[in-house]
């Protein structure tokens, strides 16, 4: 197929992915994401702490080594920062943050277009047969509903980073087999540099050394053009010859090692340098307490289903199933694995493969890519064993053998020559778009803010603690305290861990505290720390809460005392965590008060430090220009005139 038309294809496939998700550039943050760019990015403040990530980083995953996601994250937020003046950096980080993942979904569904032709090349497609395999697998991943939480969501670009890096290894890969001289030399080394860029972006990344293994276990060469029939006939007169003789096929040839030595030496460094990182290669996680055949094949038979049937979408899987959805995971196995042997055995026993030799590869990039979400069912190192975003990846392995399927439909249809070859194809493509299309957008919208985002979350998940914690915190940014307090609560009661509990204690208290009931603030967060003592924020909030009680106080000794319990309990979460940039404009804001101005600009210096940009820099810049006037004010007043009790503007 001429360049030209893969370039047009790549173009209008990535520009159908932008239209789908254009309301996507709006969204407002959810969940988590102000913690990535408020309290984790400051700590990655170097290249070595990039790839070497310091400890204590703020609900930073204790397995999670992701040195170019973090990069990617780095990225948005310098061209956030450099191109939008410091009043509008809230409203550029929310476009730029976004729009990064949009992009990148464009980019990984324009991949899967080029694996499509280059798979098709493979199955003997050529022509419109082929561009319809190619096309109807870019179109069909770009559109599938299970890729809203990926694409909608700013945190779940690592699943898009490292589908990009893998699916790149993949064709790469593809490509170098059949290349030659310098060609060859470039694309083992794309496959190796992509493969370590995978595994870089996320953990699963690793799979890319499984479903590169099955392409070259598995799939045949492209078919040579056309020969004469006298070459063709001594062709098939010395394949008659090998298979008398009994000789198998040799699937590994020698001038394919260097590929696999190139990958052993890029998997060899992404381990080291995670050894390097975190002290393990994996740290080992408790069993998830379900019986292994029903977590392996209920969460597999979860991942099919929602691959071809996306309804009812929730961010919020709590429990792996088990009954039907474990026995269709078997079945699914046992076929796939029964598909490998067949195509195996024959390319041992004869020269050619058999014709459904790709669809068996595709499928497998879909098995390569699921077995990494699988562990997280297996071991329970997430909060949810299940999750629509771990799809990601696999579905692109799906759409690709959904294309080749109706690429040899339309092989068949140029054949015979009943019906235009792409005439019924297209219609049943249509017939899957539009619906998945309708589906992608309206599951998008409940990702535009975070009400929307949890009370769908709670209505689909009312027995689980973290949708109602969340929902709380939302209402509490909203001022709706009582809500707050209420879904915390319920958060308090269905929470089953320590971990969980002592953050709906801590958020319950900082609802009292925005409500000036600063008492039972306070044992909310006393409570809190008896769940989890090394907990940082109820101590930063308890400090606060004995400043409110101290501003109250008439006894000049009982604000001294509580003032000093202020200035206990952020000593204490600044001890837990350094790098709690509210912590130190807090506590440097409190000694100011208590008149130790040095001590205070030195917190109040390393906030800025430690986060430039964030809104507690600025408190702390404010406060630092009001230290400056008041020393300027001592200063002018002279020796005699006690210094100025004017309070800081915080």
């Amino acid at each position: 197929m001429r360049r030209v038309f893969v370039a047009a294809g790549c173009a209008l496939v990535a520009l159908f992915s932008l239209a789908l998700y254009r309301g996507a550039v709006d969204n407002e943050f959810i969940w988590d994401d102000p913690i990535i760019f408020e309290r984790q990015l400051p700590y990655f403040d170097s290249l070595s702490n990039v790839f070497h990530p310091p400890k204590s980083i703020p609900q930073f995953g204790v397995h999670y080594y992701r040195p170019l996601t973090v990069m990617s994250f780095q990225l948005d937020e310098w061209i956030s920062g450099k191109f939008w003046p410091r009043n509008e950096r809230a409203e550029a980080r929310r476009l730029v943050y976004h729009t990064s993942v949009v992009v990148e979904h464009a980019l990984m569904s324009a991949l899967v277009l080029l694996a499509g032709l280059a798979l098709a090349r493979r199955a003997g497609l050529r022509g419109s047969p082929a561009a319809v395999a190619g096309g109807a697998a870019a179109l069909l991943f770009a559109a599938h509903p299970i890729h809203v939480e990926v694409v909608a969501w700013m945190a779940g670009r690592a699943d898009a980073l490292c589908g990009i890096f893998f699916l790149g290894a993949v064709l790469a890969f593809i490509e170098a087999r059949e290349a030659t001289g310098m060609r060859r030399i470039l694309l083992v080394g794309a496959t190796a540099v992509f493969s370590l860029a995978a595994m870089l972006a996320k953990e699963t990344g690793v799979a890319v050394l499984l479903a590169i293994a099955l392409v070259e276990f598995l799939l045949p060469a492209a078919p040579a053009p056309e020969t004469p029939a006298a070459d063709r006939a001594e062709r098939r007169r010395r394949e008659r010859e090998a298979r008398k003789a009994g000789r198998p096929q040799l699937i590994l040839t020698p001038p394919r090692w260097p590929v696999w030595i190139a990958l052993a030496a890029v998997t060899g460094i992404y381990f080291a340098l995670r050894r390097a990182a975190l002290g393990t290669f994996g740290s080992p996680a408790p069993g998830s307490g379900i019986p292994f055949e029903r977590a392996a094949f209920g969460s597999l038979g979860w991942y099919i289903r929602k691959a071809f049937w996306p309804p009812p979408q929730s961010a919020f899987v709590p429990e792996v199933p088990g009954g039907a959805t474990a026995l269709l995971g078997a079945a699914a196995f046992l076929l796939f694995a029964a598909a490998v042997s067949i195509v195996w055995l024959l390319r041992l026993s004869r020269s050619e493969p058999p014709v459904w030799a790709p669809e068996v590869v595709a499928t497998g990039i879909f098995f390569a890519g699921i077995a990494p979400p699988l562990a997280i069912a297996l071991r329970r190192i997430s909060e949810t064993p299940l999750a629509e975003r771990y799809l990601y990846l696999p579905s692109a392995g799906l759409c690709l053998a959904a294309g080749l399927l109706l690429g040899r439909l339309s092989q068949r249809l140029e054949r015979a020559g009943n019906l235009p070859a792409l005439a019924l194809p297209a219609a049943v493509v249509a017939a899957l778009l539009l619906p998945s299309a309708r589906q992608t957008v309206r599951r998008a919208e409940v990702w535009q803010n975070n009400l929307a985002f949890w009370t769908d979350a709670v209505r689909k998940a009312p027995d689980e603690g973290l949708p109602h914690l969340h929902l709380g915190i939302e209402y509490n940014d909203r001022g709706e305290k009582e809500k707050a307090i209420e879904e915390y609560r319920k958060a308090f009661e269905r929470y089953d861990d320590a971990e969980g509990r002592s953050k709906a204690l801590n958020n319950w208290g900082s609802a009292l505290l925005g409500l000036g009931r600063y008492q039972e603030a306070i044992e909310k967060f006393r409570l809190a720390l008896r769940e989890v003592a090394r907990y940082p924020t109820p101590h930063y909030n308890w400090g606060i809460a004995a400043e409110g009680l101290a501003r109250a106080a008439r006894d000049p000794a009982e604000r001294r005392r509580l003032l000093a319990e202020a200035r206990l309990h952020y000593q204490k979460a600044l001890e837990i965590n350094p790098r709690y940039t509210k912590a130190h404009v807090q506590y440097g804001a409190l000694l100011a008060q208590l008149g130790d101005f040095a001590g205070s600009r030195r917190h109040l210096k390393r906030a800025i430090q430690l986060a430039p940009a964030s809104r507690s820099a600025e408190r702390a810049r404010r406060m630092l220009e009001r230290l400056d006037k008041i020393e300027a004010e001592r200063r002018s007043a002279g020796p005699r005139r006690p210094p100025s009790a004017k309070p800081l503007n915080r």
